[in-house]
């Protein structure tokens, strides 16, 4: 995965701040939103970054891997007795009700319990099913809302669990995704949406276990409209397809917050070989120049701490 940011500049400003700790290279935005004489809400970046910091491994994944024995008060899933391991998404992105419709499928750790927890908040559960291949419909139980922390959705499941399937759609009142009409873009010709997850509103579009407690891989199939471009805190396309299906691979385990997807009119800058910046077409060059030194921060880390190891 290229190191990438997607960049969108209408009426604020923006600061980028390099921090450079072991091993790991990561870029902080700052943006300052400018007042007009109405409140609108613009566009924030959405920094794709986040997930590329992760070290290249070649170590497949281990569902016998120790369970989690801390526990965390902003979560309901019950990581400490079974986790996700790794997340497929099959995704469905529908502007014209600013809905996401999707199924998320979550491959288990091994474990001898006869119910998985799973965060959610102001999302429509519409079934449950387990197995990977030959679905069967379980029961499941949606908890009292709270406010902030969502609710937990308890699902049935068996000792020989391995796949747990959860078929949802978001909601208006999910928090996680802006949906940006044409005219709040830069191009004025087509809308666009990108998601916030951090710091615990991943649940809000996605039904998961959402704690940093435990760190997944992802996969996801998104399907746009055959005119935008979806990227996501994962490996990327660069071009525009015939079908508006696309295909995404995080390997590096990385936790829910940083789980994100932006959908528009997407051009992709290169910066060098391993970098580069989406924006808008009409932004590509002003986009380029505020990371123009993102190629010489990947060298000065190079040389600090050896060969840049992200895919």
């Amino acid at each position: 995965m290229k190191t990438s940011i997607v960049c969108q500049l209408n009426h604020f400003r923006l600061r980028v701040y390099p921090l450079i700790p072991i091993k790991r290279l990561y870029l902080r935005i700052y943006l300052f939103e400018q007042l007009m004489n109405y409140k609108l809400v613009y566009f924030l970046p959405l920094l794709l970054l986040i997930a590329g910091c992760a070290t290249k491994s070649n170590s497949p994944i281990n569902s016998n891997d120790n369970l989690i024995t801390s526990s965390d008060v902003h979560s309901y899933s019950n990581v400490n007795e079974i986790r996700t391991v790794h997340l497929q998404l099959d995704l469905d992105i529908n502007f014209e009700n600013k809905t996401v419709y999707g199924v998320a499928r979550h491959k288990m750790s091994k474990h001898s319990v006869d119910t998985a927890v799973f965060d959610v908040k102001k999302l429509e559960i519409s079934r449950v099913t387990l197995g990977e291949k030959n679905e069967v419909e379980t029961d499941f139980v949606l908890g009292e809302e709270d406010e902030i922390l969502g609710r937990p959705l308890s699902v049935k499941i068996t000792t020989e669990t391995e796949y747990i399937n959860i078929y949802y759609q978001t909601t208006e009142e999910t928090e996680a995704i802006d949906w940006l009409p044409a005219e709040l873009t830069s191009g004025k010709k087509f809308p666009f949406m990108y998601t916030q997850g951090q710091a615990i509103l991943t649940r809000s579009w996605i039904p998961l276990q959402d704690t940093p407690l435990n760190r997944i891989s992802y996969s996801a199939d998104v399907k746009v409209p055959k005119e935008l471009l979806p990227v996501m805190s994962a490996s990327n396309p660069t071009k525009l397809n015939q079908t508006g299906a696309y295909h995404f691979e995080m390997k590096q385990r990385i936790p829910a917050y940083l789980i994100a997807i932006a959908v528009g009119n997407l051009t992709y800058t290169p910066l060098s070989k391993n970098s580069g910046v989406y924006s808008e077409p009409e932004l590509a060059k002003e986009c380029a120049y505020e990371f123009v030194d993102l190629p010489k921060m990947i060298r000065a880390a190079e040389s600090l701490y050896g060969e840049y190891r992200w895919e």
